[in-house]
């Protein structure tokens, strides 16, 4: 009996361990012979992921994958919550790569009270979507989205970046 909870205890660790291990949409991406945005993918991932605890699920067309969009879901799990993060990077022909993301989370202040938090210091409103969501947009060009969602606030923040540097050779 003691070994099978040693076993199942060491199945654990290596996959707690794992979650931390970088590169992992990188990683795919070059298995999958996608090179034509590989370091713009690594940068996000980096930017998003380093030091984090993280899962990734990602995809790519098999055919003619340089000439293709990447796209990749990340799961952030820190001790106060969770955070999901979608990015898709894009070739063009120039060479350069393009992406866009959203990253959501959820507050457990209302969204009145989340649109004066720190990270919002710099947006400004902007729109009512339609009945429930607000949009703001910050000095750098992203925009926020606070959605009521129970007694707290559903936050999603986009960005896109065109054209966003040449691929590393």
């Amino acid at each position: 009996m003691k070994n099978w909870k040693f076993a199942l205890g060491m199945a654990f660790g290596l996959v707690s361990t794992s979650a931390y291990c970088a590169g992992q949409v990188t990683n795919y991406a070059k298995s999958s012979g996608y090179k034509a945005c590989l370091s713009t993918v690594s940068d996000l991932e980096i930017f998003f992921a380093d030091n984090a605890n993280y899962g990734s699920w990602a995809f790519v067309a098999k055919d003619k994958s340089d000439d293709q969009p990447l796209n990749a879901t990340l799961e952030l799990t820190y001790t106060d919550g969770v955070q999901l993060i979608d990015f898709t990077v894009i070739p063009s022909k120039d060479g350069t790569c393009s992406y866009s993301y959203s990253r959501t989370w959820y507050s457990e202040k209302s969204c009145m009270a989340t649109s004066k938090e720190a990270f919002m210091s710099n947006a400004t409103y902007k729109a009512e979507i339609n009945k429930n969501i607000t949009a703001f947009e910050d000095t750098k060009g992203a925009k926020i989205l606070l959605t009521p969602a129970g007694v707290g606030c559903m936050v999603q923040k986009k960005e896109i970046g065109f054209r966003h540097k040449k691929q590393n050779s």
